[in-house]
């Protein structure tokens, strides 16, 4: 589907007024309200890659998280199924995102945050659609002019009505319609449930519990690390999709045939946990620390946060089971994606980085 080049940029801030180291090195060298979704495609509508599954995700919580209407959450859908076809870090010239936004924007107000994070897009998105048509959910227009409004497309208007059958059907499975919580599908080896903002630590983790996230998006990337417990640990493995096959290193690695094995090392599993939440990060460890659009003290450490060893090593904090701090992690040549408790001793940096604040 070909991209719109002709964009208006739109804002985010205008809504929202609401033991001892072993690790190997890897190869890049409060609770809140559950809210609740469904992870699967509604009938007649297209098949989704697992990506695309998760900028549907990212884009419905938040417009539950700002309190948009079912009419707010099929245009969004609509408009970025048209600008980007569900592609959060798809950039074309200036335009970046699922929404395909232009900084500054509107309102001198488009900078300032993550243009692939299609959460974070997604309100910048209704920042301009509440700001110049306040009373939408009951405007005649149909929802494709609405979309224009926001977008201003050079193609005109016609392009996002396209869409809006499938957007509705999926809005219709997906939404929140009040009925009460829904799993959600968690791609892997592992069995992990999944319901709005928590996750039952499965048999796997070797430690009973249920892991709180600060949002359902956070819980899926945790989810999403969990279902690959037990699988090997592989030197420079892991990308978005899932399990690859790990890379030489001239040492240690090798001499485990890290090479020759399908599996995570420890960014790769924390890249690819966050990117089925629709949130891109990059390798290596310390990439994904000086990167993070927060860090904190690791007192103030959330479910889901990252967690760092020097600049060798990253790990996804789950939070205190049985009295223990406890993370899930791809550790070292020769071991597997296992739940751990959290090393506070070595070059434990003391800090936890937040990639969805």
């Amino acid at each position: 589907m070909k991209l719109l080049l002709v964009l208006i940029a739109v804002a985010f801030a205008v809504v929202v007024g609401g033991g001892l180291l072993t690790t190997q090195w890897d190869a890049g060298a409060t609770s809140a309200a559950v809210a609740c979704v469904v992870d699967g495609t509604a009938d007649g509508a297209p098949s989704m890659s697992s990506a695309q599954s998760a900028v549907v995700d990212a884009i419905l919580g938040s417009v539950r998280e700002l309190g948009i209407e079912r009419r707010g959450a099929t245009i969004a859908l609509q408009t970025a199924m048209q600008e980007s076809t569900l592609r959060a870090d798809v950039v074309v010239g200036e335009a970046v995102g699922a929404f395909q936004q232009i900084a500054p924007g509107p309102f001198g107000a488009y900078a300032g945050y993550d243009r692939t994070d299609p959460g974070r897009a997604t309100a910048g998105f209704f920042s301009v659609l509440l700001r110049r048509i306040p009373g939408y959910a009951s405007d005649p227009r149909p929802n494709h002019e609405l979309a224009q409004v926001v977008q201003a497309s050079g193609a005109g208007a016609a392009w996002y009505a396209r869409h809006q059958k499938w957007a509705e059907s999926v809005v219709a499975v997906r939404f929140n319609s009040g009925s009460g919580c829904v799993e959600q599908v968690v791609e892997g080896p592992v069995p992990v449930r999944v319901k709005g903002n928590t996750v039952e630590l499965p048999a796997e983790a070797k430690v009973t519990g249920t892991v709180v996230a600060a949002s359902e998006r956070v819980a899926k990337a945790v989810g999403a690390a969990l279902a690959w417990l037990g699988t090997p640990y592989s030197w420079g493995g892991g990308d978005e999709n899932g399990p690859t096959k790990g890379v030489r290193d001239g040492g240690v690695a090798d001499a485990h045939g890290d090479f020759d094995k399908v599996g995570f090392d420890c960014s790769g599993l924390t890249l690819y946990a966050y990117a089925q939440a629709g949130k891109r990060i990059t390798r290596p460890s310390d990439a994904q620390l000086t990167g993070a659009e927060l860090v904190v003290p690791f007192a103030q450490a959330r479910s889901g946060d990252l967690l760092f060893w020097g600049t060798h090593h990253v790990a996804m904090y789950l939070g205190v089971f049985d009295g223990v701090h406890r993370m899930v992690e791809a550790p070292q040549s020769g071991d597997v994606v296992e739940v751990s408790p959290v090393r506070l001793d070595g070059d434990f940096r003391g800090v936890a980085a937040r990639p969805i604040p």
